[in-house]
């Protein structure tokens, strides 16, 4: 009867006494293993290559060709571990306020591998927390313990309770809309990224209709607003303070919104040596297109996407106004070179332009970013016809072919304007109309009808 597996000497391979742990064919003298068959099994025995480190492992064969078999696939993981370890899983969250703070952490790219950074801006990020926080106080407010609630327990029950909460409180329909985005972006981010186990119970959710937001600002709701502008009467009331709504810069900067239509970041960081020159004359601004760089990770200049802004007759006017001439090449930055703080002046601004359009009793609102549609509406007018004799798609013609340097010395050639002429002279004859009445109403008014003279030869 058969007492001992089948064997063939081959280096790392052994039967093996699972009793008495004794290799059997070893030739040691003294008691030799006297159990029986069931106990003995083929042992693959590896060496890693560091030092004398070596791996075992008992092999489920019966027979030594299988044996062998066993043997190979586990000296190949031995000496390729890289290829067989274990991913390890990591224990994600499931309570929904601590996924939300690992989500919100994820935004601010901690612990993100630096090719999947996203560089989102602290207000988006903001906004988020503040959505978050909405429906946290909803359903704190339905009775459910927080500190127990399951992101698995969002159901459509709770996410149309919440709909019809927002309905009743008047929420508008941007910030209904901002809310529920915010939640489903955030839960795709689980389900894709983080593979938990859920539905995306908030992509039933139907958005509310958004009013346009391709809103211009008229010529005279632009220069009524430069007008009114001023240190008189500026202070606004927020909360419990009164704070100054005037900076002497505002003005110059409401206007390079308006002639640029760039970004309020971009703007504040505009410098002097950014003007491009041809012949002596300034020609266009090469201001780095900070949304776009961000995206694409691009931290380098040599990198850097640009936006190139013509120098229409409007731009010039206020680059000559803000001494072009003397600041040719500086490095200074062109609105507020005198403030450090550039992150502190892009926040406040939007406030301040509101503030002063509101004194205007207009019935409608506008805002800072209205500026920038203005001045898009009027470029897209004057230049893209979106037209292109080599290629079916424009966009394909605009993003491979076009040279926007090209196309912003023609639009220079070509008299660029954001805003009418011939509105504007209209509107100068209207505000001299207005002057001469108040002349004639008051015959003894100290008022210099010379102004109307010096006026009227302006806007011819």
């Amino acid at each position: 009867m058969k007492n001992e597996l089948e064997f063939q000497k081959l280096k790392g391979i052994i039967v093996f006494c699972n009793k008495c742990s004794r290799n059997i064919h070893h030739k040691n003298k003294g008691k030799k293993c006297n159990h029986p068959l069931d106990k003995q099994v083929y042992k693959a025995i590896v060496r890693t290559g560091i030092g004398n480190e070596r791996k075992t492992k008992i092999l489920e064969a019966r027979d030594f060709r299988t044996a062998y078999s066993e043997f190979k696939d586990f000296e190949y993981q031995v000496k390729n571990p890289h290829l067989f370890q274990k991913a390890i899983k990591q224990e994600h969250p499931e309570i929904l306020q601590e996924t939300m703070v690992m989500y919100i952490d994820y935004m601010r790219d901690e612990d993100v591998p630096h090719h999947m950074k996203k560089y989102l801006s602290k207000s988006y990020i903001k906004s988020t927390e503040a959505h978050f926080h909405d429906f946290l106080r909803f359903a704190k407010s339905t009775g459910i313990d927080l500190n127990k609630y399951k992101i698995g327990s969002v159901d459509d029950i709770i996410v149309g309770k919440y709909c019809y909460y927002m309905e009743n409180k008047g929420v508008s329909n941007y910030t209904y809309n901002g809310r529920i985005k915010a939640m489903r972006t955030f839960y795709k981010y689980l389900i894709d990224e983080l593979d938990y186990n859920i539905k995306n119970v908030w992509k039933k959710v139907k958005l509310k209709s958004e009013k346009p937001t391709d809103i211009s600002i008229s010529a005279e709701d632009f220069y009524d607003l430069i007008d009114v502008i001023s240190p008189d009467d500026s202070f606004a009331k927020i909360g419990k303070t009164r704070r100054n709504m005037y900076r002497p810069w505002l003005r110059n900067l409401i206007k390079l919104k308006a002639f640029t239509g760039r970004r309020n970041a971009e703007l504040f960081e505009m410098k002097w040596n950014m003007i491009h020159f041809e012949g002596g004359k300034p020609i266009y601004i090469e201001s780095p297109n900070i949304k776009v760089n961000k995206q694409q990770n691009n931290f380098a200049v040599g990198n850097y996407q640009f936006a190139y802004i013509p120098i229409g007759k409007e731009l010039l006017g206020l680059l000559n106004d803000l001494n072009l001439t003397k600041n040719i090449n500086s490095k200074d930055y062109i609105i507020a070179p005198e403030v450090e703080n550039r992150v502190n002046l892009e926040k406040q601004t939007s406030k301040y332009f509101t503030f002063f359009y509101n004194k205007l009793n207009r019935n409608d609102t506008k805002q800072l970013k209205h500026l920038r549609q203005t001045y898009i509406t009027r470029e897209d007018l004057f230049v893209n016809t979106k037209i292109s004799m080599q290629h079916s798609n424009y966009r394909t013609t605009s993003k491979h072919y076009v040279d926007k340097r090209e196309v912003a010395k023609e639009m220079v050639k070509n008299g660029f304007r954001v805003f009418d002429i011939n509105l504007m002279r209209s509107l100068s004859i209207k505000k001299i109309n207005s002057i001469q009445e108040n002349i004639k109403a008051q015959h003894n008014s100290s008022c210099d009808i010379n102004q109307v003279d010096v006026l009227h030869q302006n806007t011819m």
